[in-house]
């Protein structure tokens, strides 16, 4: 393998990072869009992610899989802990109002305080999108497989949530960008990534990876990835500076 082909793949990841009434179904009912466009090489389009369910589930067998009840607003997701393969959240609606690199979705229920962290910041000079909000199962199955064929199996889990694993499943985790610049690239060192740390509690949401918590959370600094929880909890999480792992690992 040429290393120049695989540092374009590599850095993706380091910069995600792999990487919130409930009902059990299939993961095909609702296939939301990614953004694939830091990808030089377009991965599997929907057709693929349907052909790899059957398969996929011996990637559970063994580990930890949650139990589904509740709402699940603070399932235990982590890189021990996965989803069920036919999880999906209730009530996903289409994202609207609020600029996206494609068609994303998210929980209903979740969506006002989306709207009202939106607002908050464009009033402080901040134009944000939404890249990336829910994942169905078959989506990361699809694309964790995909890479495993490109790079294998060591590469792909060293540095990518396994399928399952990651908080988007929940329907309640979103991936910000900037209007205009729908990379994370720029993100960190922008100062809307001070911004969404001091002021999306607010509004019911924590970041679920920040900075000083990798060997916590096991993910790298990932200030775009927030995930609702609650105001009252995501206050509670901001005042005491606990990551959302560390509050469920108590």
């Amino acid at each position: 393998m040429k290393l120049k082909h695989l540092f374009p793949i590599l850095g993706y990841f380091l910069l995600l990072g792999f990487g919130t009434g409930n009902r059990l179904g299939s993961p095909q009912e609702i296939i939301a869009r990614e953004s694939w466009d830091l990808f030089a090489t377009v991965p599997p389009g929907e057709a693929a992610q349907g052909s790899v369910l059957g398969a996929v589930s011996v990637l559970q067998a063994g580990e930890c899989v949650l139990t589904v009840e509740g709402e699940m607003i603070l399932a235990h997701v982590n890189k021990a802990c996965a989803l069920p393969v036919n999880y999906v959240p209730a009530g996903l609606t289409k994202i609207s109002g609020i600029p996206s690199t494609g068609t994303e979705y998210l929980r209903a229920d979740i969506l006002l305080y989306l709207h009202q962290l939106y607002g908050a910041a464009k009033t402080a000079g901040f134009n944000l999108s939404v890249v990336s909000a829910y994942r169905s199962y078959a989506t990361q199955a699809a694309t964790f497989n995909y890479w495993v064929g490109q790079y294998g199996y060591r590469v792909a889990a060293n540095l990518s949530a396994l399928p399952g694993h990651s908080e988007h499943q929940l329907g309640t985790a979103i991936d910000l960008g900037l209007v205009g610049d729908p990379s994370f690239t720029s993100f960190p060192s922008h100062p809307v990534a001070g911004w969404v740390a001091k002021n999306s509690y607010k509004f019911g949401f924590t970041v679920s990876y920040p900075n000083g918590k990798q060997a916590t959370t096991g993910y790298i600094w990932e200030p775009w990835h927030i995930r609702y929880v609650g105001t009252k909890l995501a206050t509670q999480l901001y005042q005491q500076r606990l990551t959302l792992e560390e509050h469920l690992s108590r």
